[in-house]
C-alpha cells in the first residue's frame, strides 16, 4: 500500500513521522521541496503533543531538552486582557502538574526527520488529483506518482476561491511581527499581554525568547507595531537579535478536511491565530482520526483498497470542521471584554465578537458554547483549582473544558 506525505514542515513531519512508527508496513513517501522553506514559528503546544513527541522519539526530557531547546509550559499567563484583573493564569489541569512544551519549530522538524523511514522525493508538486480511492501527484518536472492515500501537508492554500474553504471572521487578527531575544529560564508558560494594537507573544525557549506582536493589518500598519513593539522590548530591557520576521495569516477551515484517498492536515487544513497555540492540537487531532479510522482500514484491506464509506468520511469532516469553530469561537471570546486599552483594534475586537457570534446564533452554532459558559461560571474559583481534567464529564468544547471557561471567564471579567 502507498502512502505519501506532501510537506516538510511540522505537520508533515509530524504525519511522516507516526506513519513510520505506528505503519511500517505501508510503502511511504515523504515529499516535499527543499527550496522552499517551512514558515519556522509555532513553539507553542498542548499536553498531547509533550506525551506524544516521546513516544515517537524514546528521547528523556533532558534529551528533548538539548535536541529542541524545550521548556515546560504550565499555561498561558494573560496580562492586561478585560476589565478586572492585570493578570490571570490559563492553566493546564492538574495545575502545576500537566504540562506542555514550548518548543523550536525549526528544531523539532530536523529531529522528527531523523525518526521517518519513507522514500524522500525532493519535488514540488504541481497538481494534486483525487478520486476518493487512489491519488495521482503530478510534479512540476513533468513526472508523476500514483498513490493509494495522501496526507495534504503543504501549508496554507495559495488560493481560497474554492468553495471548500470558510473564513473565520470571528478571530479579529491576521498577521505577526516576531523577534527573537535572549533566554529568560526563569519564565515556565507563554505570556500574552494585550498591546493597544493588538498582543504579544513571549515564548521563552533554552537558547532564546521568542516575541510576537499579534495584529490586524487592517486596522493598524506595520509602522505602529513596530513602534509599539519596540516600545514594550524597551520597558522589558530585552535587545534584540536578527532581523524582524513579518506574517500574514489567514483565518479559516476547509470543509472537506478528508475526501477519501487524500486527507488535509495542518495549515493545508485549517489556521487559528496563536492565542492559545492549538495548532499542534488541530495536527494531533487529524493525526489520531487518520490513524483511528483510516490507515488501520487500510492495513486490515493489505493490498485490496477499497472506497471508504460515505458515513464515515462525513462524520470525520463533520467533527473536524466542528472541532475547528469551536476552537475558534472560545479564542475569539477572549476579546470579548476588551483590554485596558481604549484603541482602534479593540473597539474592532470587541465589537467584532458581538457581532460574529451572533452571527454564529443564527446558524445554530452556538449552544454547546452557552451550556459550557453557564457551567464556567458556576464552578468555585478555590474548590477548581487542584481538578484534573480528566475529573470533569463535560465533553469538550473545541480543546477545552468548562474548567478553561471558569479562568478566562473569571480573568477577563465576563462573569462578573
Amino acid at each position: 500500500m502507498k502512502i505519501a506525505v506532501i510537506g516538510g514542515g511540522t505537520a508533515g513531519c509530524m504525519i511522516a513521522a507516526h506513519i513510520s512508527k505506528y505503519f511500517p508496513e505501508f510503502e511511504l513517501y515523504h515529499i516535499y521541496s527543499s527550496t522552499i522553506p517551512s514558515i519556522g514559528v509555532g513553539e507553542g503546544s498542548f499536553p498531547l503533543f509533550r506525551e506524544w513527541i516521546h513516544k515517537i522519539t524514546g528521547l528523556s526530557f533532558a534529551a528533548l531538552q538539548e535536541r529542541c531547546k524545550v521548556t515546560r509550559k504550565f499555561g498561558i499567563q494573560f496580562e492586561n486582557w478585560g476589565v478586572k484583573h492585570q493578570q490571570f493564569m490559563h492553566n493546564f489541569y492538574p495545575q502545576n502538574v500537566e504540562h506542555a512544551y514550548h518548543i523550536s519549530a525549526i528544531e523539532v522538524v530536523k529531529l522528527l526527520q531523523e525518526h521517518i523511514s519513507a522514500t524522500y522525493l525532493d519535488k514540488k508538486i504541481s497538481s494534486i488529483e483525487s478520486d476518493g480511492v487512489e491519488i495521482e501527484l503530478k510534479f512540476e518536472d513533468n513526472s508523476q506518482l500514483a498513490v493509494d492515500f495522501a496526507f495534504d501537508a503543504r501549508g496554507f492554500p495559495k488560493s481560497f476561491e474554492s468553495n471548500d474553504y470558510e473564513n473565520i471572521p470571528l478571530i479579529p487578527t491576521n498577521a505577526a511581527l516576531v523577534r527573537r531575544g535572549p533566554a529568560v529560564i526563569s519564565l515556565s508558560a507563554t505570556r500574552s499581554i494585550a498591546r493597544p494594537h493588538g498582543w504579544i507573544f513571549v515564548i521563552p525557549l533554552t537558547t532564546h525568547t521568542s516575541y510576537g506582536y499579534i495584529y490586524n493589518s487592517s486596522v493598524n500598519s506595520i509602522a505602529e507595531i513596530e513602534t509599539d513593539l519596540n516600545k514594550f522590548l524597551q520597558d522589558e530591557k530585552v535587545e534584540t537579535s536578527g532581523n524582524a520576521k513579518r506574517l500574514n495569516f489567514p483565518n479559516f477551515t476547509c470543509k472537506t478536511f478528508f475526501d477519501g484517498s487524500l486527507f488535509k492536515v495542518g495549515n493545508a487544513a485549517s489556521f487559528i491565530e496563536p492565542l492559545e497555540a492549538t495548532s499542534l492540537a488541530l495536527v494531533l487531532l487529524e493525526m489520531v482520526l487518520a490513524s483511528d479510522f483510516v490507515l488501520k482500514g487500510l492495513y486490515a484491506a493489505k493490498n485490496k483498497r477499497e472506497k471508504f464509506d460515505e458515513l464515515t468520511i462525513k462524520a470525520i469532516n463533520d467533527f473536524l470542521y466542528e472541532k475547528v469553530w469551536e476552537t475558534s469561537l472560545f479564542i475569539s471570546w477572549h476579546y470579548a471584554e476588551g483590554s485596558r486599552f481604549k484603541t482602534d483594534f479593540w473597539d474592532f475586537a470587541k465589537s467584532n465578537f458581538d457581532r460574529e457570534i451572533k452571527n454564529l446564533e443564527k446558524r445554530g452554532l452556538t449552544d454547546d458554547f452557552q451550556k459550557h459558559l453557564q457551567a464556567g461560571s458556576k464552578l468555585d474559583s478555590w474548590q477548581y483549582l487542584g481538578i484534573n481534567d480528566t475529573d470533569c464529564e463535560r465533553p469538550l468544547f473545541g480543546f477545552f473544558k468548562s474548567l478553561s471557561f471558569h479562568e478566562m471567564g473569571q480573568g477577563i471579567g465576563y462573569y462578573s
